[in-house]
């Protein structure tokens, strides 16, 4: 599994990815065939081919970038509001953003300040404006797939061609070139991807992570759904020792 030798799982939060499959009646099967079509179209099809050490070369970079300053790192989710962002930088914080949650950065005065600040996203493909604009700024990408986002996929792969990614599953197996640090939405999936590098809990600050309305920078979504996603984001983050999430 890519990585490993720099990975620190709870197999308790792959577990849970059991339950939230049993709860929205989604099929393991399905996860397991976009996440290896997924390592395939990366590894196998021109001209997007990347080789494994191109996808572990990401990942241990990723987290080289966490650990090369000294104040936390902020996971950017979709509720954020500007104030906390700016409050974030003014503390030196690094960022990791979840999907298209980096379009806050376009409310501040210069945002290049904030994307300069940006270490990595964590998408599933639908991230709409912000999403783009992680591309535009060359943020590493670490790509999740789930059994229903092949077509998301489809479509962004051409638009990553150049930039460093690495790739992520939600299954109980090991697949070559793919890692599943345990997560459900893309805010606390970045979260497990953090603490599975070895950053502590008490040096991750949550930005606009709040279970109780959908953010304003979510995908396209049923909103009744959305916010019973929303409590698995929260139950995940309360697994890994958080407190307090509204």
């Amino acid at each position: 599994m890519i990585g490993d030798r720099h990975l620190s799982i709870d197999r308790r939060l792959v577990e849970i990815q059991d339950d939230i499959r049993s709860e929205f009646g989604w099929s393991l099967d399905k996860d397991l065939y976009v996440a290896e079509w997924l390592v395939n179209e990366l590894v196998c099809s021109a001209p997007y081919r990347r080789s494994l050490l191109d996808l572990n070369k990401t990942w241990d970079n990723i987290r080289r970038e966490l650990f090369s300053h000294s104040g936390s790192v902020a996971i950017v989710g979709a509720a954020v509001e500007i104030d906390e962002i700016e409050d974030a930088m003014k503390k030196g914080c690094r960022f990791i953003v979840a999907d298209g949650s980096g379009e806050i950065f376009s409310d501040l005065e210069d945002p290049k300040e904030g994307w300069d600040s940006v270490i990595g996203v964590v998408s599933d493909g639908d991230g709409g404006t912000g999403l783009s604009l992680s591309i535009d700024n060359n943020i590493p990408m670490i790509i999740h797939a789930h059994g229903d986002n092949q077509e998301s996929l489809r479509r962004l792969i051409p638009r990553v061609r150049d930039l460093p990614i690495s790739i992520t599953h939600q299954t109980p197996f090991s697949i070559d070139g793919m890692v599943n640090p345990g997560g459900f939405t893309d805010g606390d999936r970045a979260v497990c991807i953090v603490v599975s590098m070895g950053v502590s809990v008490s040096d991750i600050v949550l930005l606009g992570t709040r279970s109780d309305v959908v953010g304003k920078f979510s995908g396209a979504t049923d909103p009744e759904r959305k916010l019973l996603k929303l409590r698995w984001m929260k139950r995940i983050l309360e697994e890994l020792g958080f407190s307090g999430i509204i």
